[in-house]
């Protein structure tokens, strides 16, 4: 009776998310991630110190957990309907936590900055995995530390899978490649450069070094046949213009958050433009290209969208200042950049099976509306003319549970003028519409905003509409995703919770 008591004085005592996760029923899958200090090797010539994600499967499936072979943390394998507890073990010299990027999972699962835990400190997560097949990550969330902690390693994929997969004419795991595409500062010595200059802070960090997977020039030999291509930005702030080197049509079958519709079907673009920690997959035959033919992924040059071309009202002077800092700060955003190379093999080609998207889920009634403005000025970023301050959250940005909002996000105030890369925790929504022309010429006919996303981009002077329709309760966040605008205090609380019998949250 005695240790009893003492076992149960002990939960008590325990940190909520711990004692939570302790009390649940045992879970399907558990694993361990900590994040500590390590060096590897991402070009010829010397080994760069980086800071990186490893793991362990310590109960369930064997294949759940993949590891990299660079800096990367392993990619995570987890299956529609699983209980999963993953333990979280901070090896870092300064505070850290995890968010997982378009899971929909508990409040005290989300990552929130507010439950980061110091060096030497450890956090418990358990949720049961309700997001449908797609491709997700992970990353820190620590405020102000999670632009220099992902730019120095820490991150990760999370792979969702489902049964109906494979009915659906997908190909299987076996022909898919996922690309995480990172862009990085490399010095001679193969040392990792952060931030340089205030401009740094503006603009987000630029490198000048394009990462797949952690490696530089990265190449893959590819069978001659149907091909899954899950790829990922998880740059710090770059937004690319991915196309492919022969100028063929790029065919998307999956935004951020899932596998588009039947409804939708194929999206096929010439270009897809992709912010940071937006995702998309493609399905592309290699079978139609000449055996033994090689072609490349490239992010196609498009009009600046930095800070200096909107201080100077773009054109000539705002090229001109954005030319002199480029060599301090690396190439701009938006020049012309190699990503990786494919080699196709030259075998009989295999063809693929037909594709049969699934069925477009229901729309939830809309009976609430939101708005909120975006700006940047005086070298800050402000939604609504407000700061990120740790659990505050206003009456404008609480949106009640399991009912459609309309929120419409307006990229119009103030001088400086950038696009913005927004990201809502804790939900999947959908684009309702788009303003018509602001969106840069050259960028616009790349715009995927079908399917389910839960990170869009808006340019300077657009309105975006969404539909949102939250199903989890609690304090969860939004913010721009440009990291370092994010680490500035671009960013705010929301809460959703049930409407009172009155009608209001």
């Amino acid at each position: 009776m005695l240790q009893a008591l003492a076992a149960g004085a002990g939960l008590a005592a325990a940190p909520w998310p711990l004692r939570t996760a302790r009390a649940a029923t045992a879970p399907d899958l558990v694993l361990r991630l900590t994040a500590a200090p390590d060096t590897v090797r991402i070009r010829p010539g010397g080994e760069t110190a980086v800071l990186r994600y490893t793991g362990q499967v310590l109960r369930g499936r064997a294949d759940a957990l993949r590891p990299s072979a660079s800096y990367l943390g392993p990619t995570l394998e987890l299956r529609r309907g699983e209980r999963v507890r993953i333990e979280f073990r901070n090896r870092l010299a300064d505070p850290s936590i995890i968010h997982w990027h378009g899971m929909i999972v508990p409040e005290a699962a989300d990552g929130h900055p507010r439950f980061a835990v110091g060096p030497g400190g450890e956090y418990v997560y358990e949720f049961t995995v309700t997001n449908p097949a797609g491709t997700y990550l992970y990353h820190p969330h620590p405020h102000g530390l999670t632009g220099a902690q992902v730019y120095r390693g820490l991150a990760g994929l999370l792979i969702v899978r489902e049964a109906q997969e494979r009915a659906w004419g997908l190909p299987g795991p076996e022909h898919e490649l996922s690309l995480v595409i990172q862009d990085r500062r490399l010095a001679g010595d193969n040392r990792l450069e952060f931030k340089r200059m205030m401009m740094d802070d503006m603009n987000g960090v630029l490198g000048d070094t394009v990462l797949v997977n952690g490696v530089a020039a990265a190449a893959f030999r590819v069978a001659p046949r149907p091909w899954r291509l899950r790829l990922v930005n998880a740059s710090n702030a770059r937004i690319y213009k991915l196309a492919w080197s022969d100028d063929r049509p790029m065919r998307v079958i999956a935004s951020g958050n899932g596998l588009l519709s039947a409804a939708e079907g194929i999206q096929t673009r010439p270009y897809v433009v992709l912010a940071p920690f937006e995702r998309i997959e493609l399905l592309e035959d290699f079978g139609t290209r000449r055996p033994g033919s090689e072609v490349a992924l490239v992010s196609r040059e498009f009009a600046s969208l930095g800070m200096m071309g909107g201080m100077m009202g773009g054109g000539m002077m705002g090229r001109g200042m954005e030319d002199m800092m480029r060599g301090m700060m690396g190439p701009g955003q938006g020049e012309a950049l190699p990503v990786a190379r494919f080699d196709v093999g030259t075998q009989a080609r295999t063809a693929g099976e037909e594709l049969r998207l699934p069925p477009a889920p229901r729309s939830p009634r809309e009976g609430h509306e939101l708005h909120t403005r975006l700006a940047f000025r005086h070298m800050r970023g402000f939604l609504d003319g407000r700061r990120f301050k740790m659990e505050a959250v206003a009456d404008d940005e609480r949106l009640p549970l399991d009912e459609g909002t309309v929120w419409t996000f307006a990229n119009d105030g103030g001088p400086m003028a950038m696009a913005h890369p927004m990201h809502i925790h804790g939900v999947r929504f959908r684009v309702l519409e788009r303003s018509t022309g602001d969106a840069p010429a050259d960028l616009r006919e790349g715009l995927v905003d079908a399917g389910f996303k839960d990170t869009f981009l808006i340019f300077p002077g657009e309105r975006v509409r969404l539909l949102v329709a939250p199903t989890e309760p609690g304090l969860f966040m939004y913010h721009c995703h440009n990291l370092e605008h994010e680490d500035g205090g671009m960013m705010r609380n929301c809460r959703f919770e049930a409407r009172s019998p009155a009608g209001r949250t």
